[in-house]
């Protein structure tokens, strides 16, 4: 059963290069597909558990060593395993998000490992996001600096800008720490909207009246105040949209800056991105727990994500292409009037029931060819 998971995530790593890899870089990809094998088996971050992943016939003391010096190893990190796989499958990751016809991607920082955090961007798909690049430091949430917003954005675009579709605008998505000059100013220059959470004290200027969003007030039988056409803070940076939305879903309305001109669009938009929320969820407290780690490296913990990156996204499109298959019905209950299971909890269980079962499976976005029951 492990092998048989081994020998299909294998295939496609494998499949990515036109070359086959030899030598070390075979190697390195072998132990690559143990570790994403063994995460999504256990469903865990230790290193006895992603470690258990290895075909080889070995200790459990030498698999968990051989795990630990493969996130150590410099020669194993994101441009050598990541970048190219999510160069191949981004196209058909956007093809099938169902977001209409535009892209949106999130930013956001979460608590990792050992006093660590990463930035990440994501891609929204399906009410959930797809990891696309991150970064690791050490330190709390809210570390990162301006600078390092901007540095992983100018990463994603310089890239991945050839993978993105030349006929869907790109819209990016960030809560209050997101806000800068120079991050909207970047977005402006490539072409890119924006829907950004800024702070209830940040100033702005309406017609050279200074304002600030906590002294605000949203009429009666409406949801929101907007303002078109601000200069924002004290820089006075022109051309700003403000929307102050009172979203029911929570208690105090948000400020949010945007370059979007309609205030249903900047709604629209920025509420999609509470799906790099359920990422994060996803990778952390309701299956790997990856903020559980011991790892006391960034480049280390990077490795870590890159290895739970490859579990969630074969995982997800294990699931979509099986989504709508008769053999959902099989797995759990479903109900007209609301979703039982998530993609991501309804692919955990179909790749345990295949294993199981002794179906035949593949990773491919195509249509299904298994015949059921």
């Amino acid at each position: 059963m492990k092998k048989r998971l081994f020998r299909k995530i294998l295939q496609k790593l494998l499949s990515l290069h036109t070359k086959r890899p030899e030598g070390h870089a075979l190697k390195r990809i072998k132990k690559l597909a143990g570790l994403i094998c063994g995460m999504m088996r256990k469903k865990k971050c230790t290193m006895s558990a992603v470690g258990s992943g290895l075909p080889q016939q070995i200790t459990s003391h030498s698999k968990e060593k051989a795990c630990k010096n493969f996130l150590d190893n410099t020669w194993n990190d994101y441009d050598t395993h990541y970048l190219p796989y999510i160069k191949h499958f981004l196209p058909l990751f956007i093809e099938q998000a169902n977001t209409q016809e535009k892209i949106y991607f999130v930013i956001d920082g979460s608590q990792m490992g050992n006093k660590h955090v990463a930035l990440m961007i994501s891609l929204v798909y399906k009410n959930r996001s797809i990891p696309i690049c991150w970064v690791v430091r050490k330190g709390a949430k809210g570390h990162f600096t301006n600078e390092m917003h901007l540095e992983l954005i100018k990463q994603l675009y310089t890239q991945l800008q050839e993978q993105l579709p030349k006929d869907k605008p790109v819209c990016l998505l960030g809560d209050g720490e997101f806000d800068s000059i120079e991050l909207q100013s970047f977005c402006r220059l490539v072409g890119w909207d924006y829907a950004l959470r800024t702070a209830c004290n940040t100033v702005m200027y309406e017609n050279n009246d200074r304002f600030q969003a906590k002294n605000l007030t949203i009429a009666p039988h409406t949801d929101h105040l907007f303002i078109p056409n601000v200069e924002f803070t004290e820089e006075r940076f022109k051309n700003v949209n403000f929307l102050y939305w009172h979203d029911p879903k929570y208690d105090d309305p948000i400020p949010i800056v945007s370059n979007l001109e309609e205030p249903g669009d900047i709604m629209a938009a920025y509420d999609k991105r509470y799906a790099v929320e359920c990422l994060f969820k996803d990778l952390k407290s309701t299956s790997f727990n990856i903020h559980k780690t011991r790892l006391k490296s960034a480049a280390a913990i990077s490795n870590l994500i890159m290895v739970a990156a490859f579990a969630f996204t074969l995982l997800i499109k294990l699931a979509t292409k099986y989504e709508h298959h008769e053999i959902r019905k099989f797995l759990h209950r479903l109900r007209p009037d609301r979703i039982v299971c998530s993609i991501f909890f309804f692919a955990l269980e179909l790749i345990d029931h295949f294993l199981d079962e002794d179906v035949e499976f593949d990773f491919h976005f195509s249509k299904f060819s298994m015949n059921f029951p």
